[in-house]
């Protein structure tokens, strides 16, 4: 059951930080140089309440991006284990806190990946305005976190932070801080709402990913996308994986036997569905032979409702991730303004 407490201001909030780090490693994003990423930090450095979200996403603290599963000498196998260290990840944002769940879902009987997600402490701080091209909002992913989290944050307008426990384990922690839970959370969520009114009121109108959407799914009075329109958009995508890599919902992976007889490990990688290779059958057979293919079927993965059902939502959260890193133009709102202004 969700509970709310009331942080007295952004020191208190350092205070938690300082208590989690007790117990696990904290990692927080912060700014080194030009780059923006998650790193080791010390909980008597102040959290950093404006630092934007990171390019990386966080699937690699439980979704490797090489991981050996198993290695062998001679007729000795050996399963490599998985022992991670307790750690919190702080300041999550909304949108990564929902494709967290979504992974959540897709590796549910992945016991490396469990092993990792039972040891993290998931801190989110709620986003009060948009970010350069995050459309969260217009696809259910935020600015304020709904799952995946085990407490969000919320920095209200007279320096109180409403914070949310969406697990036991966030209620533990508010706990053992000395935080009390609400007797009457009404005035909380009362001023938590509001700002999360006030942050989606931020975001501009893009009536074109609604439309771009039920084109996708061929809803009622929505055209199909057509064939020459998804072939049109196939010479754009290089196959450089940029938007797969980056993308916190994206879980292919290939298996690789590396060394020899005598000495070797099997090894999984992050792999692309929009690389050639990556469908083409032993036969010879591609069921998705043109660029053009090959972007439909991701963009159906990401946002077709057959998904729906198995994850509790499409797999595009609205991060903006691919339209930074695409060198050919066709993230998500390229993709869906091309879709969406073609009715």
């Amino acid at each position: 059951m969700t509970a709310f407490a009331e942080l007295r201001d952004r020191a208190a909030v350092d205070s938690l930080r300082r208590i989690i780090a007790r117990e696990r490693i904290l990692y927080e994003v912060r700014r080194d140089a030009d780059t923006i990423d998650w790193r080791e930090c010390d909980p008597a450095e102040r959290f950093d309440w404006a630092v934007p979200r990171p390019l990386p996403s966080a699937k690699r603290f439980f979704f490797p991006p090489r991981e050996a599963l198993l290695s062998w000498e001679g007729d000795a196998v050996t399963e490599e284990a998985v022992a991670p260290t307790p750690f919190a990840l702080f300041g999550l944002h909304a949108c990564d806190a929902t494709a967290l769940a979504y992974q959540d879902r897709f590796f549910a009987r992945d016991a490396r990946y469990q092993a990792r997600r039972g040891q993290a402490l998931v801190v989110v701080v709620d986003c009060l305005a948009a970010c350069d091209g995050g459309f969260c909002r217009d696809i259910g992913a935020g600015p304020f976190a709904t799952a995946g989290f085990d407490l969000a944050l919320t920095l209200l307008a007279d320096g109180r932070v409403a914070a949310v426990a969406g697990s036991d384990a966030g209620r533990a922690v508010l706990a053992l801080a000395g935080v009390a839970v609400a007797a009457d959370p009404g005035p909380l969520v009362t001023a938590r709402d509001g700002a999360r009114c006030a942050a989606e009121a931020t975001f501009p109108a893009r009536p074109f990913i609604a439309v771009g959407i039920a084109r996708i799914n061929e809803r009622a009075g929505a055209r199909p996308v057509s064939d020459a329109e998804w072939r049109a958009l196939g010479p754009s995508c290089l196959a450089c994986t940029g938007c797969t890599t980056l993308c916190p919902t994206c879980s292919c992976f290939a298996v690789v036997d590396e060394g020899g007889t005598e000495r070797g490990e099997r090894v999984r990688y992050w792999d692309s569905c929009l690389l050639e290779g990556f469908q083409r059958e032993a036969s010879g057979h591609h069921p998705a032979p043109d660029p053009g293919d090959r972007v439909r079927r991701f963009w159906y993965h990401k946002l077709s409702d057959d998904f729906v059902p198995g994850f509790g939502r499409y797999g595009c959260v609205g991060c903006g991730r691919c339209d930074v890193t695409c060198p050919g133009s066709i993230g998500a709102l390229r993709v869906l303004g091309t879709l969406g202004e073609r009715r």
